[in-house]
C-alpha cells in the first residue's frame, strides 16, 4: 500500500515537473505562470494577452513584457502594482518571468 502511495506521489510531482516546464518555453507562457504563481486566477492569466516592450527593453537591455492593468496584481510582500516583467532565458528555451521593477532602480 505504502508503494503504491508513493508511485502515485512520484507520478503527480512528474506531471507538475512536465507542466511547469511546458509553461516556460513561450515567453509569453512565462509571464502567464508567474502571474498566476502571484495569486491571479488561471483564467485571467490565460486570457491575459502580454505584450512585448520595445523601448523599455532597448532601455534596460533585456526583453521586457507587460500586461494590462486589469491583470495586473499587487505584490504582497512590497505593496507594489506588478504589470511590467522581465524575461531570463535559460539553456536557449526555457524562460521565466520576473518583476521588472527591480530593473528600474
Amino acid at each position: 500500500m505504502k508503494r503504491k502511495i508513493m508511485k502515485i506521489v512520484f507520478v503527480v510531482m512528474g506531471v507538475l515537473f512536465l507542466t511547469c516546464l511546458f509553461f516556460t518555453i513561450s515567453v509569453k507562457n512565462a509571464v502567464r505562470a508567474n502571474l498566476m504563481v502571484h495569486g491571479v486566477s488561471p483564467v485571467s492569466a490565460f486570457n491575459c494577452n502580454p505584450k512585448f516592450s520595445p523601448k523599455t527593453s532597448k532601455s534596460l537591455q533585456i526583453p521586457v513584457y507587460y500586461v494590462p492593468d486589469k491583470y495586473a496584481y499587487k505584490d504582497g510582500s512590497t505593496g507594489v502594482h506588478t504589470s511590467t516583467f522581465a524575461i531570463r532565458t535559460y539553456l536557449g528555451i526555457f524562460h521565466v518571468a520576473v518583476t521588472a521593477d527591480q530593473y528600474f532602480g
